[in-house]
């Protein structure tokens, strides 16, 4: 197993057991919205802080967090940008598992620029 592959692994995981059995990944989806993930996908929403170019984070969250959920907490961390990412479990044959939105710097006027990745998984 790749070295990827497993931090995959493990992320899911680690989401699966913050959000519990009782809580679908991407049940915030616009119903018809072709871009948005479905609930088959097994979605995890992931929040990226970055601090370019020293380092990287990548968080499972809770369905409820928002885009302004994830930039709070990566400028706690101490990051200077933010990503909005998605990881799914169930996706056909050669299809990507990931998807990240646009980094975004993290300032008073990021507040409008919500990048959500394509496909969405919920932010």
């Amino acid at each position: 197993m790749s070295r990827f592959a497993l931090i995959t692994r493990r992320t899911l995981v680690a989401a699966a057991l913050l959000l519990g059995p009782g809580v679908r990944p991407g049940a915030a989806q616009s119903p018809g919205d072709a871009l948005n993930a479905d609930d088959g996908t097994g979605a995890v929403k992931v929040c990226s802080p970055v601090a370019m170019p020293r380092w990287r984070s990548m968080t499972p969250v809770p369905k409820t967090w928002t885009f302004l959920d994830c930039m709070g907490f990566s400028g706690e961390m101490g990051a200077t940008h933010f990503q909005l990412g998605c990881l799914f479990a169930n996706v056909t044959p050669h299809a990507q598992k990931y998807a990240w939105g646009a980094m975004v710097p993290i300032e008073k006027s990021a507040m409008a620029k919500a990048q959500p990745p394509v496909p969405n998984c919920g932010w």
